[in-house]
């Protein structure tokens, strides 16, 4: 029997897609392609799994490769190399021989970015009077990668950002929160209970990994503050907390690296993953009733 979650999850990051337009022009090989990508999150977000039962009310992915086509990045962010379309990956080295023109990277803009954020407002908007809670889902390196801002640092297994700070309270250059700071404390400590009897499969025993962090290392991206603005849901005539979930992937892929070997999923480790994340889930949602 299924059980309805009142959630709409976004998954924009698992895809491992080449579009057809530019597989002749990649200075990047699938190994790359591979250790860019956020591996096996529609697995580990996978809620509606047979062992699980869980129902969301929608559930939007990605299937272009996130080192290519970012969804989480705004379209006006052409001129960025960790932009919407990419020309760096997050190891600094270059995604393509010779670099896209911007007519190449509108036309990919358009072909693939597009899309995803159509059938997103499509979700919410068909949903907008049943949906409580807008889930955001990805998972991390175990590392930082030397091209972003906490490069070689070890990061928690479990990241949930509201834009705040370290404590989930409003920082003005960030914007408005997407999510209660009291409310995301108690996700924080839950997730924290559920995950403490996990290990990493490589674990750095120089640097202990935190269980739980808030808005470290990520405090959201385009997605989370797009959707969740309050103007964006007043136009849907909607009202809803939004989260967004970073996995440490350590606990299911290993110490990651640019060059790490592809290898197939670790379906016991993902199942471990999986099932804690709906429990964590079914356990916030009715703390949003006392918001």
């Amino acid at each position: 029997m299924l059980t309805s979650l009142p959630i709409v999850q976004s998954i924009p990051h698992a895809g491992l897609a080449v579009p057809p337009s530019v597989a002749g022009r990649l200075a990047i090989d699938d190994v790359t392609i591979y250790n860019e990508c956020d591996l096996w999150n529609d697995q580990i977000f996978d809620f509606a799994h047979p062992s699980l039962h869980g129902q969301s009310l929608a559930v939007v992915g990605m299937p272009i490769a996130r080192v290519l086509i970012d969804a989480n990045r705004p379209p006006d962010s052409l001129d960025n190399p960790d932009g919407a379309v990419k020309s760096h990956t997050s190891y600094g080295d270059p995604i393509y021989a010779p670099a896209l023109n911007r007519q190449t990277q509108q036309q990919l803009l358009e072909a693939e970015w597009r899309p995803f954020h159509t059938d997103l407002d499509r979700a919410l908007t068909g949903h907008a009077e049943d949906v409580r809670l807008f889930l955001d889902c990805h998972n991390m390196a175990q590392h930082g990668p030397s091209a972003y801002g906490d490069p070689g640092k070890v990061r928690p297994l479990i990241c949930i950002a509201n834009f705040g700070d370290a404590s989930g309270e409003a920082v003005a250059a960030n914007g408005p929160l997407t999510a209660p700071a009291a409310f995301v404390r108690r996700a924080a400590a839950i997730a924290g209970e559920l995950f403490a009897d996990m290990a990493l499969l490589e674990p750095d025993s120089q640097h202990p990994a935190p269980i739980v962090s808030l808005n470290q290392p990520f405090a959201g991206g385009y997605i989370l503050r797009h959707y969740c603005d309050a103007a964006y849901q007043q136009a849907i005539g909607s009202r809803y907390a939004g989260l967004m979930v970073e996995v440490n992937r350590g606990l299911f892929v290993g110490d990651q690296h640019t060059r790490t070997p592809i290898q197939l999923p670790n379906q016991p480790r993902i199942a471990a993953v999986r099932s804690r994340l709906l429990r964590w889930v079914q356990a916030i949602l009715p703390l949003l009733e006392q918001e």
